[in-house]
């Protein structure tokens, strides 16, 4: 049980896993090293130059909930029926997939946006930034509001989250007749929208989608909430699964790192992305197993620094990228958004596409 790195030498092991090797920078090592994950690239994509213009791209597609975030300080988390203050350090909209799509629309990648709004006061909120941010509703739901979102980030930049659901949890079949699939190359789904009932609403939907186009599916804490039939559902799409540590034991209701993502790989034919927060994530794919590690640093709030992963990640791919170069995005992306407080994250000038691309030599 070891690591290969580039060079072949062994290191530490990850969480017990076997038959990892460590990313290679150098194109030719990474082409011999793990073909498979350094050759997946977006059916639509394979063979596209990196940096296409926006008339060469496609769509993504993502439908999912949208809340309002209000994010506490505090030193530590309160036991149970304990008491800490905290400071208020942001009030926004939250949600993976207003999260994802805000990344995206930065990164100038074409995209539909697809949102429930209901009625209250946390609905005006949501529905005011979608207006401002040039997205119409999906719908608007007279019986329900809006959800929100607590979350409480302490020292170490960990968070805690309490959540209300609102619309987003209610779904119907019927809301989804006018979203055309046509155009779109990749569809999001974050986990948090497929539970429950939610899910076959979603699923039977996509059913529809075209041969080509790519599912993209973010766990989601609330991943074991999502019914055996939607999960089988779900897979029989080949999607690229992101999830992280927690998600994997949840999914696989495996303790060990091994036997779960054994257990996997068995069940899913695309690749699965496992973050491994300060050290990266390892790609598992056709037998492949990689390693890419990222330099760790200081954390002020990981709030949406998942789905600033996954948004960096789905942006290259868009573009031509492989997905080798797409995790390196994605990593970038993520340690901007770790900075940064809140889930409505900012990308620095530097990693937008062309410049990243350009000082990478990714070609």
């Amino acid at each position: 049980m070891h690591l290969t790195s580039a060079h072949g030498t062994s290191t530490e092991p990850i969480l017990g896993l076997k038959n990892l090797k460590r990313a290679s920078n150098n194109p030719e090592q990474a082409s011999q090293l793990y073909p498979e994950i350094n050759g997946f690239r977006l059916q639509q994509r394979t063979g596209a130059p990196y940096g296409l213009s926006p008339e060469q791209q496609g769509r993504v597609l993502i439908v999912g909930g949208a809340f309002v975030d209000v994010t506490l300080g505090l030193a530590h988390m309160p036991v149970v029926g304990g008491d800490s203050y905290a400071k208020e350090l942001n009030v926004g909209l939250g949600g993976c997939a207003l999260n994802v799509a805000h990344i995206l629309k930065q990164l100038q990648i074409p995209l539909d946006l697809k949102v429930p709004v209901g009625k209250g006061p946390y609905a005006m909120i949501v529905g005011k930034q979608l207006q401002e941010d040039g997205y119409e509703p999906l719908v608007t739901d007279p019986q329900h509001d809006c959800g929100y979102c607590l979350c409480m980030v302490d020292n170490d930049g960990e968070r805690t989250f309490v959540v209300v659901p609102g619309v987003e949890n209610h779904m119907q079949p019927e809301w989804f007749r006018d979203i055309s699939l046509e155009h779109s190359d990749l569809i999001y789904i974050s986990g948090f929208d497929i539970t429950e009932e939610n899910g076959e609403c979603y699923l039977r939907h996509y059913d529809q989608k075209q041969p080509h186009t790519q599912i993209y599916f973010d766990a989601g804490a609330r991943v074991d909430f999502i019914t055996s039939e939607s999960f089988e559902h779900l897979l029989s799409f080949s999607p690229i699964l992101h999830l992280n540590r927690l998600e994997l034991s949840l999914i696989t209701k495996c303790s060990e790192a091994e036997e779960a993502l054994q257990q996997l790989e068995q069940r899913c034919a695309g690749p699965i992305i496992l973050s491994l927060d300060k050290d990266g994530c390892i790609v598992a794919y056709k037998g492949e197993r990689v390693h890419f590690p990222v330099t760790p640093q200081p954390v002020t709030d990981a709030t949406g620094a998942g789905d600033a992963h996954s948004a960096g990640i789905i942006a290259a791919l868009m573009s031509g990228a492989n997905l080798a170069a797409a995790i390196e995005l994605g990593h970038r992306i993520a340690c901007s958004a770790l900075s940064q407080i809140g889930a409505r994250i900012a990308v620095p000038q530097e990693l937008h596409l062309e410049p990243f691309f350009h000082a990478h030599q990714l070609s």
